[in-house]
């Protein structure tokens, strides 16, 4: 006889069988047995452009994300990641999150040229690129690259190469080797000498060597858009794309199997199905469970369809109105990541980029986030626990998360990360407080911010009643109960609905009374002393600088006591001591110094007089050319004259005296040497001579007749 239960209730009983019930009609929900994704993500760190404010930007956009560990990988086109206060950091293209705190690892340093595409790893701790990129770490790479993540994004010599023009559009890593597809001509490697090429669209690679397995020669007619590795041990390499056949065979229309090994023989027995309704659509994601294989389908509309993983037998297609970008498996469910919205728009239900199906049967479940952008989700990862989305978004249900989103399943969602930069500033009986968001939020907003404080180190008590409970939105507090000389000692912690986070680091400070800056005082000790052609002043800093550095000493000079012109100095100085050079011997100066500091001028120093000497003349500064007629052609500055007058310069060549000009107040300060012999060199100085000495040879200048 046959069975008389009902369509409807042969789906709820499948459902219960999975731990689900019905909420509603066609959809069913977790039951508390099993944890369930909420439709608000945590509120973590995000990625964007470098100047978010320039009109040239381009819209940023995670595209390949790959869980290693506790570290997220994420890459895509982006310039910064952001954390949840708005601060950005430099990224280009890669970055690395943790999941457990939700932070960025700034001490990461990869970075590409251009779009990163696709993620693989060898879970040893390589992480592969594929994308557009022609540089990796400014480096030539051309569109495939390895990185050591436990080296900060060092990059490795793994080095084939996409023939231009081309790109990779998927990755992953299988049995030590690197599959790779795309839309490229071949990829080329040269290891040892060896040179090797593959086939189009489709690619084997050596993941230690980098050598391209030039025998591995499946041949899809078309682009590679997801290669998977089957997860049920038979050895075989999932790939979708845009092909409609692979090796020749039509049966291979959309999505085949093929062997990792060898040849990379086509399994026969896999064969595609219209995905699409009556459909052969382009596969945009591929992901098994070792029963059922699941795509991510474009055209006519997009659609969540799944497979038999041997047979590729069609089990169900829930269809949408946008192509479906991403499909991936957590917690039991299917989740569908692409481009559908609005009413009916996936699976006959309103859904908004994102949506959670059971796997065995496609039926919808409640889950339903809000994606705040036209195209919405391009790329997924998951592990036990989370469902990591990226795309072009910027808010999820009504949750700020530029590009790239955390959800925790309920039963691991847990307190808040502890606010983060916490830092304390001390005042005239007032410390200002400061701090950021927590990393994450773990899945849970924040509700209030408590302000626990010590007198010790780590005394903050967090069972008693805190100096401060504050809302959410702020990030600041002044407190206003301390006494100036004491130190004080603080912590911030964050709560949400399950709890409060651990401590924040610890920011001590010592409330001070207000400095009032003034003018600093008289420089102290000055003294001045005669000798030959200068008179040479020393003095000692003032008592007080005002509460400011000094930043000059200025030094004025008169004709007698008093008459010091304090409008224009005759020196200035940032030591303690200055010679004035400027004397006329025989001519008795006094002198005074002031100290300035950003506040301005003090007050004058003590007089210190001295009667200038005579001395010799400085040193002239020579300079020559060579002119149109073969002649040296010498101009000097005048120096000092040393404290009496400059009578005579004396020209040099090559050491010997070569002429003595008479010095006038008008002159000479040139001489033209019209004996320099075509084709020889002259080395040329000058010196100035006074009444009391010689002054010091100038520089030497050397100057060749042509």
């Amino acid at each position: 006889m046959g069975s008389t239960t009902s369509p409807r209730l042969r789906y709820l009983l499948a459902a219960a069988a999975l731990g689900l019930v019905a909420v509603g009609q066609g959809v069913v929900s977790p039951t508390s047995a099993d944890a369930a994704l909420l439709d608000t993500p945590a509120r973590t760190w995000g990625v964007g452009p470098a100047d978010p404010t320039s009109a040239t930007v381009e819209t940023p956009r995670v595209l390949a994300i790959l869980p290693v560990g506790d570290r997220i990988v994420v890459a895509g086109t982006f310039d910064s990641v952001i954390d949840p206060a708005g601060k950005q950091y430099p990224a280009r293209n890669i970055a690395v999150f943790s999941a457990t705190t939700g932070a960025a690892d700034l001490t990461f340093t990869g970075s590409a040229n251009n779009s990163v595409t696709s993620l693989a790893t060898d879970g040893a701790g390589t992480v592969y690129l594929g994308g557009t990129f022609g540089t990796v770490d400014g480096e030539v790479r051309k569109g495939l690259a390895a990185l050591d993540l436990d080296a900060h994004g060092q990059l490795l010599g793994w080095a084939p190469s996409v023939v231009a023009p081309g790109q990779v559009d998927s990755l992953t890593w299988a049995g030590g080797a690197v599959f790779a597809g795309g839309n490229f001509a071949g990829i080329t490697s040269t290891v040892g000498g060896v040179a090797a090429t593959s086939r189009p669209f489709l690619a084997k690679v050596d993941g230690a060597s980098g050598a391209v397995a030039g025998s591995w020669v499946p041949a899809p007619n078309d682009r590679v858009r997801t290669v998977s590795p089957a997860v049920d041990g038979t050895g075989r390499l999932f790939v979708g794309g845009d092909f409609t056949s692979v090796s020749g065979r039509t049966s291979t229309n959309k999505v085949a199997a093929v062997s990792q090994a060898g040849t990379g023989t086509l399994d026969p027995g896999f064969r595609s199905v219209a995905n699409n309704k009556n459909n052969f659509a382009p596969v945009y994601d591929l992901v098994s469970d070792g029963t059922r294989l699941y795509s991510a389908v474009g055209g006519s509309g997009g659609a969540c369809t799944a497979f038999n993983a041997t047979t590729g037998a069609l089990a169900w297609s829930d269809r949408s109105n946008g192509n479906l970008q991403s499909v991936r498996l957590s917690g039991g469910l299917l989740y569908c990541g692409g481009h559908f919205s609005g009413t009916g728009s996936f699976a006959g239900q309103s859904r908004q980029k994102l949506a959670a199906v059971v796997p065995t049967t496609g039926a919808l479940t409640a889950f339903a986030p809000n994606i705040n952008s036209s195209q919405g989700v391009w790329a997924m990862a998951s592990d036990a626990t989370r469902v990591y989305v990226g795309g072009d978004f910027s808010a999820i249900s009504g949750t700020t998360q530029p590009h790239f989103a955390m959800f925790i399943d309920s039963a691991s969602q847990t307190v808040p990360q502890p606010p983060a930069e916490v830092a304390a500033q001390g005042g005239d009986a007032v410390v200002h407080l400061s701090w950021s968001p927590p990393p994450s939020d773990e899945g849970s907003a924040v509700t209030k911010y408590r302000v626990y404080r010590a007198t010790t180190p780590g005394g903050e008590n967090l069972t008693k009643t805190p100096l401060a409970t504050l809302a959410k939105t702020t990030l600041t507090y002044d407190d206003l109960a301390v006494a100036n000389g004491t130190t004080y000692y603080y912590v911030v912690v964050a709560t949400n609905a399950l709890g409060a986070s651990a401590p924040s680091a610890e920011a001590a400070v010592t409330p001070q009374p207000a400095v009032v800056l003034t003018v600093p005082g008289a420089p102290a000790g000055l003294s001045a002393t005669a000798a030959p052609g200068l008179v040479h002043l020393s003095w000692s800093p003032p008592a007080s600088t005002g509460g400011s550095a000094i930043t000059q000493y200025r030094v004025y000079r008169g004709p007698s006591s008093g008459g010091e012109d304090l409008t224009t100095p005759v020196a200035t100085t940032t030591g303690t001591s200055v010679d004035d050079l400027t004397s006329t011997s025989g001519q008795t100066y006094a002198y005074v110094v002031t100290a300035v500091n950003a506040v301005g001028e003090g007050t004058a120093s003590n007089e210190a007089s001295a009667v200038s000497q005579a001395g010799a003349p400085g040193t002239p500064g020579l300079t020559g050319v060579v002119d149109g007629s073969g002649a040296a052609v010498l101009t000097w500055t005048v120096p000092s004259d040393g404290g009496s007058p400059i009578t005579k310069y004396v020209v040099l060549r090559d050491s010997v005296r070569l002429v003595t000009l008479s010095a006038t107040p008008t002159g000479p300060t040139s001489y033209t040497d019209s004996t320099l012999a075509p084709g020889t060199t002259g080395v040329y100085q000058v010196k100035a001579v006074n009444a009391v000495a010689s002054g010091p040879l100038s520089a030497k200048v050397t100057l060749t007749a042509p």
